[in-house]
């Protein structure tokens, strides 16, 4: 039997016979008989007397048992394949066969490096050592009875790596999520229609789209970038006021919907000169086209009554004073705009990874008596950590190499992997999609170049510019990883990269 995805090709079909007549299969038309042998891995077969052989299979089977007397079972995978031998060596001199036996029985085997099981009726094995047992009685002289039992060995984690890795390169990350939102929709619906209870499958949908709804609280952007966002969560409360409980339906709009703020947030990263311009607003205004109009001249555009005294930061206008209050522009540089623009497209995607990165914590304080009711919260808590592990791959991906260090960066996977650990990956489909978001991810992030983080002890206090010539790196970088301004003199421990 094979078993074959996109990436892995597996056999576990038996291997081939020397002959289908178990006398040729024994050579007896030969002048030398065939014999039973173990080969450990780089070594030479160790031949014994074979008695008895013992080839055990099978179908890992998830039954449940429901009232009534029904109970439903599903397949979820093929059992490894174990060979049980009972036999000896016997001889004058089978002391040193037994030694040789030992020896080869000792040597470490694994699916990359497996033995070899040499078998007249049967063919060649390759095998992964379990137990093995001799045992000598005194009425028998010249002979030790010998037990063995091997596993049959199969696909190794290092293949698997390998074969993944070799499709990186026509795959990326939103392909591998794509398989991850279609395997986690139709694992929760299969799960879900064995037990339901519906009164706590519309009340889970319900607070999860509060959850969602807190975490578009926390993104700052284009009223049109949040009503986007918004109305796809709204789309899962429209298909419960309409009693539309299908649990496939809602847990598509429930992906849809989470995945549609990951699609916001990048949405206001790409409309960057429209976000910073809509949070720098000197005043309100109800003419937007006048006020960016207003705001991309360098004549001598001033704003009365504005809060800031002095010349305006990077304005090549001239500034007007009053006896109430002095008047700067309000016109920022084109390097200002770039520089704050930055700083609220890394507030959004850190904000809104940190809200799904908590999932791994997250539960429902949905009462659980009966089985429909524990059925239904667990696996509404499993659709959700496993989209939020999609979304955080994404924007793991997504955010700005150059503003994030090695130790941030580091920080940040641990969470993923925690998240990743507290999924619940029984269905085949949504493990194949777990992994290949997870290496998917990975291999992007390896292609990026992070800043090492480092630290200093300044034991004299010194001013920020002065300090940042001293370590060699940019003044923003020691403000943003110290929390320091320009008027302060520092002193102590400074990170720096």
């Amino acid at each position: 039997m094979s078993t074959s995805n996109a990436t892995i090709n597996f056999d576990s079909s038996l291997p081939r016979t020397y002959s289908d007549s178990w006398r040729e299969a024994y050579g007896q038309g030969e002048d030398t008989h065939r014999l039973s042998s173990y080969q450990a891995p780089n070594g030479e077969p160790v031949v014994f007397a074979l008695d008895s052989i013992g080839l055990g299979g099978g179908q890992n089977i998830d039954t449940a048992e429901y009232p009534y007397g029904l109970w439903s079972n599903s397949r979820l995978g093929e059992k490894p394949h174990t060979i049980k031998i009972n036999a000896r060596v016997i001889g004058e001199n089978y002391i040193a066969q037994r030694t040789k036996l030992t020896t080869a029985l000792q040597v470490p085997t694994d699916d990359d490096d497996a033995g070899t099981l040499d078998l007249p009726l049967w063919g060649r094995f390759k095998v992964v050592v379990k137990d093995w047992n001799i045992k000598e009685e005194r009425s028998k002289n010249g002979l030790s009875d010998i037990s063995i039992e091997v596993v049959r060995a199969g696909y190794s984690e290092t293949k698997r790596f390998d074969e993944v890795s070799k499709n990186l390169a026509s795959a990326n990350i939103d392909g591998a999520v794509r398989k991850l939102k279609s395997a986690v929709v139709s694992s929760f619906a299969v799960a879900v229609e064995k037990s339901k209870d519906v009164t706590t499958l519309a009340q889970s949908f319900g607070k999860l789209s509060k959850k969602l709804q807190s975490v578009v609280g926390r993104v700052q952007g284009a009223v049109s970038a949040l009503n986007g966002m918004m109305n796809k969560i709204n789309g899962i409360t429209n298909l419960i006021a309409q009693a539309v409980l299908l649990p496939r339906s809602l847990a598509q709009a429930f992906v849809s919907a989470a995945f549609g703020i990951v699609g916001g947030v990048m949405e206001i990263k790409n409309a960057m000169g429209e976000t910073a311009s809509y949070f720098m607003r000197g005043s309100d205004t109800d003419d937007d086209e006048e006020y960016f109009a207003s705001s991309s001249s360098t004549g001598s555009g001033s704003s009365s009554g504005s809060s800031n005294s002095g010349t305006g930061s990077g304005s090549t206008g001239t500034t007007s004073t009053s006896a109430n209050s002095s008047a700067t522009s309000s016109t920022l540089s084109a390097a200002k705009q770039e520089e704050v623009m930055q700083k609220f497209i890394a507030k959004n995607e850190k904000n809104v990874l940190m809200q799904f990165l908590t999932a791994s914590t997250y539960t429902m304080d949905e009462e659980q008596i009966t089985e429909q009711q524990f059925n239904t919260v667990a696996a509404m808590e499993n659709l959700y950590r496993t989209a939020a592990f999609g979304v955080c791959a994404q924007l793991l991906t997504k955010m700005d190499a150059s503003a994030e260090t090695y130790g941030s960066q580091s920080g940040l996977w641990k969470l993923l992997s925690k998240l990743e650990d507290s999924i619940d990956k029984e269905d085949s489909a949504v493990f194949a999609a777990i992994e290949e978001t997870r290496i998917a991810c990975a291999e992007m992030l390896l292609s990026f170049s992070y800043d090492v983080e480092l630290k200093r002890t300044i034991r004299k206090e010194m001013p920020l510019l002065d300090l940042a010539l001293y370590l060699g790196c940019d003044a923003d970088r020691i403000r943003s990883l110290n929390a320091v301004s320009d008027s302060f003199l520092i002193r102590g421990d400074v990170i720096y990269v």
